[in-house]
């Protein structure tokens, strides 16, 4: 019972080893089946045959007038001890000790301490018996069953073998689908195709599509609430600030000018989280702007011309090391969003008198696709490796937030607007002390690649592949 209950427990999470199972023991059994048949019928089989030996040699003995003496049968009989067969005249002196009176046919006789299988012929000078042993039958009759049976036994490996082969091979179909909804991404929420799908599994593939209709439809409905109470506060913050600012010009004590910048500050952090907020509900929608061939550099250019100013301001060393990058199809305003956001905070975290590094370049991952990445490099404290998993998240605050008023939406509007661009958004922390922001995304077709399968030129510089950052 040990065994068995092994192999339940192998096969109980498994449906390709539950089909193998089932098919090898159903295998074992038909040929164990069928062996125990073909053994019983070669066996028949092989009695008849001797039977019909024995006849045929009474027969010929018949035919041929005279028995052969005692010393030709003596030497007959050692040429081949198995099938040795003695013929002799019932009654006549020597051979076996047999009846004188056996009736003819076939006959199952004791004689000189041996049982025999005795054919009798009738003859005009009396009768003719062929007799041989059954214990040398039965061993000859039970090679000759088993001759039937290797043919068989050797099959059965064979079949769980193939059995094997055929229920992986028919499991494909299910193994393709898994591998299909694994690639997708959180945000890709569309149904799975339908067109090779087997029928087996067609209910199964049609519930996921349902769920998967569903959870959009939840997705879609949080983001217009996202949205909708974004602008709904946008309003009443707005008529506050104003408010607030109008109060700044009264004549008013200090302690109550104190507290009104504090509030006005709040306020400001207030408006600040609430424009985040739309932007995460737009990242989120999904729907890219203009798609349209794009230079990296030119835009990381416009993003540093626009936060230069804040740069200066805390004194940090803002400047562009390489800009080599091949064009890329994007939606210029999205990806401008996303770059400003990443190196604000770099400005935003790193300590004054530091810098941040930009840089735009291209490289050739193993499998030959070419990508453009962009580097915002800064001093500022990093972000712990066990939290590195997670930056992402919606308002997720990491511990380099503490003091600088970050609301936990800047990382996850940039992650969304990359999945929207179709890149990849990556961050590593620096050997020496900082973090590096890595986006990167497949360099855009030029006429070239239409028209011989070649990439862009500006993409042949080989680099480190956009899946590792470089942590310097």
């Amino acid at each position: 019972m040990k065994p068995l209950a092994g192999l339940r427990r192998w096969s109980r999470r498994s449906l390709l080893r539950r089909l193998w199972l089932w098919t090898t023991l159903i295998v074992a059994l038909v040929g164990a089946s069928t062996a125990v048949v073909s053994y019983v019928f070669g066996y028949m089989e092989a009695n008849r045959l001797q039977d019909a030996q024995l006849r045929q040699m009474a027969e010929l003995v018949h035919g041929g007038g005279q028995l052969p003496d005692a010393s030709r049968l003596a030497r007959a009989a050692e040429i081949d001890r198995d099938a040795r067969i003695v013929v002799q005249r019932l009654g006549a002196p020597g051979g076996l000790p047999l009846p004188a009176h056996l009736a003819p046919g076939m006959h199952v006789l004791h004689a000189a301490g041996q049982q025999w299988r005795v054919f009798v012929r009738a003859d005009p000078a009396g009768a003719i018996a062929a007799a041989q042993r059954t214990d040398m039958r039965s061993d000859a009759a039970a090679d000759s069953a088993l001759g039937t049976l290797y043919p068989l036994l050797a099959l059965i490996p064979l079949l769980a073998l193939l059995a094997a082969s055929v229920v992986r091979r028919a499991l494909n179909p299910v193994l393709r689908l898994a591998a299909q909804v694994d690639a997708r991404s959180e945000m890709r929420l569309d149904p799975l195709p339908m067109r090779e799908v087997p029928r087996e599994l067609v209910p199964f593939v049609e519930s996921i599509n349902g769920l998967l209709e569903r959870i959009a439809a939840l997705r879609e409905h949080e983001r217009r609430f996202v949205a909708d109470a974004a602008h709904e506060l946008r309003t009443p913050i707005a008529a506050l600030t104003v408010q607030a600012e109008n109060l700044d010009h009264v004549p008013l004590p200090p302690e109550a000018r104190e507290r009104l910048h504090g509030m006005l500050a709040g306020l400001a952090r207030t408006r600040a989280v609430v424009e985040q907020l739309l932007s995460l509900a737009r990242a989120q929608s999904g729907r890219a702007g203009t798609t349209q061939r794009v230079e990296p550099g030119s835009v990381l250019r416009h993003v540093l011309e626009d936060l230069l100013p804040l740069a200066e301001q805390r004194r940090i060393d803002l400047g562009i090391e390489r800009n080599d990058g091949a064009p890329i199809l994007a939606d210029p305003t999205q990806l401008y969003t996303l770059l400003r956001n990443a190196v604000d905070n770099a400005l935003r975290y790193s300590p004054p008198g530091s810098r941040v590094d930009l840089s735009c370049h291209t490289t050739v991952q193993g499998d030959g696709s070419r990508w453009t990445l962009v580097d915002i490099d800064d001093n500022g404290p990093g972000i712990p490796q066990a939290m590195l998993a997670s930056a992402f998240e919606a308002f997720n605050r990491l511990q380099r937030d503490d003091g600088q008023g970050g609301s936990g939406l800047g990382l996850a509007i940039m992650s969304s607007i990359a999945r929207n661009l179709g890149g990849r958004l990556e961050l590593a922390n620096l050997r020496h002390g900082g973090l590096r922001v890595r986006y990167g995304q497949p360099c855009a077709p030029t006429a070239a690649d239409s028209a011989m399968g070649a990439g862009d030129p500006a993409c042949d510089a080989a680099a480190d592949p956009p899946g590792a950052p470089d942590p310097r």
